[in-house]
């Protein structure tokens, strides 16, 4: 009995040393919310051939390096930092360039943690105006949606001038 309580006991340990030990430990995944996401992409409805090269695209940074500036800094403290980029157009003279970067800060929360996270983003505009954004968190992205009812994207029209074309808009940003 004495045999068959010790063997017993060395198995008991033996399975505590496989399942107490994980193989990923190492890994380094960041699950923080809090970080700096850069503009990746604007998604539009529709592809557009901004750049009049003959190669339309949905994804409008492919068409544009107006973009290329735009990111959202979220903070431990629950402040941001929002750089809003993109095109300018001026459709009554079919003219367009490049929009001079706009910073807006402001306070955010999130529901959710890590990985998944929907996050509520307000600040006050330049006309003095409160404004919230939704920001959806999906690993190291995240995603604003602007599909309200005066959303439009720089779009060409069939003379080659710079024009807007109602529409959602899809920006992600990756940390």
């Amino acid at each position: 009995m004495k045999r068959i309580n010790l063997l017993a006991g060395a198995l008991f340990v033996a399975a505590l040393g496989f399942t107490a030990c994980s193989d990923d430990d190492n890994d380094k995944t960041d699950v923080t919310i809090a970080g700096t996401y850069e503009l990746e992409e604007v998604n539009t409805e529709a592809a557009t051939d901004f750049n009049l090269n003959g190669t339309p695209h949905i994804d409008q940074t492919e068409e544009s390096n107006c973009y290329d500036a735009g990111k959202i800094v979220l903070r431990e403290d629950s402040t941001f930092t929002y750089t809003i980029t993109g095109i300018l157009v001026d459709a009554s003279t079919g003219s367009s360039g490049c929009l001079s970067s706009v910073n807006v800060s402001g306070t955010w929360e999130a529901d959710g943690t890590g990985n998944n996270a929907v996050i509520s983003a307000a600040y006050e505009d330049q006309n003095g105006d409160d404004q919230i954004i939704t920001l959806t968190k999906s690993g190291d992205k995240l995603t604003l949606v602007d599909d309200n009812i005066l959303s439009r994207y720089p779009d060409r029209n069939d003379a080659g001038g710079a024009t807007y074309t109602s529409g959602s808009i899809t920006y992600v940003f990756e940390k």
